[in-house]
């Protein structure tokens, strides 16, 4: 099993709190997992502003420390910067500068699969053992 299929399958397992836990009640190491899955499959399937209007707003506020929390350093700035403009993402320039933000999250500069599933064998104890050689 490579390590995006383990972690999708993670993803919808009783492993993760992630869409069965409101944000706010989970731990630590579950909001990391939460707000990094929920950001990719918002941002790739819908861009940054379905992120804002699909998602917990604690979880988009939190989503560039998590990404900072598994090394995601590049990725962070990006969205840090789109959240930045999410209370004026409906003005005209603020989406045009959105969507050069979404491009550049697209290049994906720092290789997150893998950084994801790093954080996630760190920490067997919340979601349990991940497969050695994936």
């Amino acid at each position: 099993m490579d390590k995006n299929s383990y972690l999708i399958d993670l993803s919808e397992s009783d492993s993760t709190d992630f869409g069965r836990v409101d944000f706010s009640a989970q731990g630590d190491e579950q909001r990391v997992f939460s707000a990094i899955w929920g950001l990719e499959s918002q941002v790739n399937s819908g861009g940054f502003i379905q992120f804002f209007d699909n998602e917990e707003p604690e979880l988009v506020a939190f989503a560039p420390e998590a990404l900072r929390s598994i090394g995601a350093i590049n990725c962070a700035e990006i969205v840090s910067s789109a959240v930045a403009l999410a209370p004026n993402r409906d003005a005209p320039e603020v989406a045009d500068h959105l969507e050069r933000l979404e491009e550049e999250f697209y290049t994906y500069p720092d290789r997150l699969t893998d950084l994801l599933f790093s954080y996630i064998a760190a920490h067997p104890q919340v979601f349990g053992a991940a497969p050695a050689g994936a």
